[in-house]
């Protein structure tokens, strides 16, 4: 695959993972009983920009799994560091981070956006490794 193509579809990968992730919180959020969730416009606008700026956020640095030159621990602190800054900004800019309601509900809401996005990466990893080990067991059966 081109790497104009492994852009594009980590980008999509990251943003759908987002909005997945997006509409279940609001799907949590209405079970705990929050109600109703009622928005402007504007503030919906700003809502789904920054859904698509946290999936653009850990998908386009994925690629850095691509580069084998650097060390599996680099490639996450790069993929990982990199998509849980801008999460944390624009839960900031969104107002997703309740801020108002003082240090450590803003402090528990981090920490669980940045828990929920390492348990999404080691599902990921988990998958991939499996993959891994199917075809190095699948070489192992050729070379026999």
């Amino acid at each position: 695959m081109s790497a104009k193509k492994n852009i594009l579809v980590s980008s999509l990968i990251g943003i759908g993972i987002a909005a997945v992730s997006s509409c279940l919180v609001s799907l949590l959020l209405l079970a705990k009983g929050a109600g109703s969730l009622t928005m402007t416009v504007a503030e919906y606008t700003q809502m789904l920009a920054g859904i698509i700026l946290v999936g653009l956020g850990f998908g386009l640095p994925s690629i850095v799994y691509q580069n084998d030159k650097l060390a599996p621990a680099y490639q996450v602190l790069i993929h990982m560091g990199t998509g849980c800054l801008v999460m944390t900004l624009v839960s900031f800019w969104t107002g997703w981070i309740p801020v108002k309601a003082g240090f450590w509900p803003a402090f528990l809401t981090i920490a669980g956006e940045i828990a929920v996005a390492f348990i999404v990466w080691l599902i990921f990893y988990q998958q991939e490794k499996k993959l891994a080990r199917k075809m190095n067991n699948r070489i192992k059966q050729l070379k026999k």
